[in-house]
């Protein structure tokens, strides 16, 4: 909490006020008090008089009226403990008068000089500080005793409860606001995802149809490939068929006829035909060299055609099957 500070030192019947800011005593200030209820006035004057008004306020009880112990024979419990223990027998370590008593307790020092550090102080007191604090508009930090180092805190037992109200509700406002950030965070995701699931299903669609089209024009394409594959094929082949045919038209004798050729792409086939002796057509095209396994296919029938004999046969060729014959199978 920000603005000025109002430090007050109070004793039995005095208080003395000190407004400081950034570290500074900017003004001073006396009042005395009799009863408990002139208290609470004389916090509520003093709060008002400094030139610049202050928002904090500490107050520091001297002794009295203040109580001071240093207790030795305690069992060693945790800090946190200490102070419940001391609140618990503080009529054995404590003056009452009649009184309740607000106490707190640390340890100060180590090993076997440790103590216990314990404050008391009667709980109407510092109720009237807590009033004159509220009526002055002040935020009261903390009420302490006067030049103790322990760290004692003597704040009344309505006070600590009510600021642990006020904690309790924070941390469940804080509590729910966290919660509801990560909510309208999970649902800001969830929006976004949904949005770009929707997004990225349009832009699907809208690439569907060029998509389609790139397809049928990849299939058409391989469809083009694969006709112009044959029609090359083809084009080989009948080039091949031609010279082939050239070939055994060539090597032929004059004195034969050829009636039928039939030739495959692997390089057999069948050669039917008439001639003067076969046995010469056969040399003929075994040197030729084109057609391999040249041999006859049957046994050569004699017949007359024009007055003349001639020999018609059948001759066939191929790879496996002329190395079969030249073989002598």
């Amino acid at each position: 909490m920000s603005g000025g500070l109002l430090r007050l030192r109070i004793g039995r019947s005095s208080l003395r006020a000190e407004a400081v800011e950034r570290g500074s005593v900017t003004w001073a200030g006396a009042a005395s008090y009799g009863e408990l209820g002139e208290l609470a006035d004389a916090i509520a004057r003093l709060a008002a008089e400094p030139p610049r008004a202050c928002r904090r306020l500490t107050v520091a009880l001297e002794r009295p009226p203040v109580q001071l112990r240093a207790l030795s024979d305690l069992p060693p419990v945790k800090p946190r403990h200490l102070a419940a223990l001391v609140a618990q027998q503080a009529g054995r370590f404590f003056r009452k008068n009649g009184q309740p008593l607000v106490t707190d307790a640390a340890w100060v020092g180590k090993g076997a000089a440790r103590v216990a550090r314990a404050a008391a102080v009667e709980e109407p007191l510092v109720e009237a500080i807590v009033a004159g604090a509220r009526a002055a508009g002040l935020w009261l930090e903390t009420i302490a005793p006067a030049d103790v180092a322990a760290s004692l805190t003597l704040l009344p037992r309505t006070e600590r409860e009510s600021r642990a109200r006020v904690a309790r509700r924070r941390t469940r406002k804080l509590a729910v606001t966290a919660a509801a950030m990560w909510v309208a965070a999970a649902a800001l995701c969830f929006t976004r995802l949904a949005w770009e699931r929707r997004a990225v299903e349009r832009e699907l669609a809208a690439l569907a149809k060029p998509l389609a089209a790139v397809l049928d024009a990849r299939r058409e394409l391989r469809d083009a490939e694969t006709t112009l594959s044959a029609v090359t094929a083809a084009e080989r082949e009948r080039g091949r068929s031609l010279r082939v045919l050239a070939a055994v038209t060539g090597a032929l004798p004059d004195s034969s006829v050829l009636t039928s050729l039939a030739w495959s792409a692997d390089g057999s086939g069948v050669l039917v035909g008439a001639g003067q002796r076969a046995g010469d057509v056969v040399a003929r095209l075994d040197r030729l060299g084109t057609l391999v396994g040249v041999r006859l296919g049957g046994p050569v029938m004699r017949e007359p055609i024009g007055g003349r004999e001639w020999e018609r046969f059948t001759i066939l060729f191929g790879r496996d099957e002329g190395r079969g014959r030249r073989d002598g199978s």
